[in-house]
């Protein structure tokens, strides 16, 4: 794991108990992410958990940054909507294969809470207040 001491956390983001950067996406849900090295071609990797109610539903390291990307805040928000937007992919949203390594724990949470949050990860649109003139993490109508 890599701490990030020179990384401003977005408005409304928490340290976890982890040490890990973690945006409270609603009162639920919680996602931590922290850069865990690099690839050969220069990306950043990033290791990712997301909770609800404590309760850890997916945790890996398998999302990596474009080429050259270096970890800023702008870069952490990307990051935390890439991995959600993938999280919260639902049946027809994908081949239905993908879901194929899914634990049954984590298919219910997909059934019950995906759509849902899936507002979350869109990029032009803010999934606390719907407004358009700001990002997601962290709203309380920035």
């Amino acid at each position: 794991m890599s701490i990030n001491y020179a990384l401003t956390l977005p408005p409304g983001w928490v340290i976890s108990s982890r040490l890990m950067p973690t945006w409270p996406i609603d009162a639920d849900h919680r996602l931590e992410l922290a850069v865990a090295g690099g690839t050969d071609d220069g990306r950043l990797r990033w290791s990712y958990r997301l909770s609800r109610n404590r309760r850890t539903i997916f945790t890996a390291s398998d999302i990596c940054s474009g080429v050259g990307a270096v970890s800023t805040t702008e870069e952490l928000i990307k990051a935390a909507r890439t991995v959600l937007s993938f999280l919260t992919l639902r049946e027809g949203d994908t081949d239905a294969d993908y879901f194929d390594s899914y634990s049954r724990a984590q298919l219910n949470w997909r059934d019950e809470y995906a759509e849902e949050l899936s507002i979350y990860a869109l990029e032009d649109q803010c999934g606390y207040c719907g407004g358009t003139d700001h990002l997601s993490p962290g709203c309380p109508s920035r």
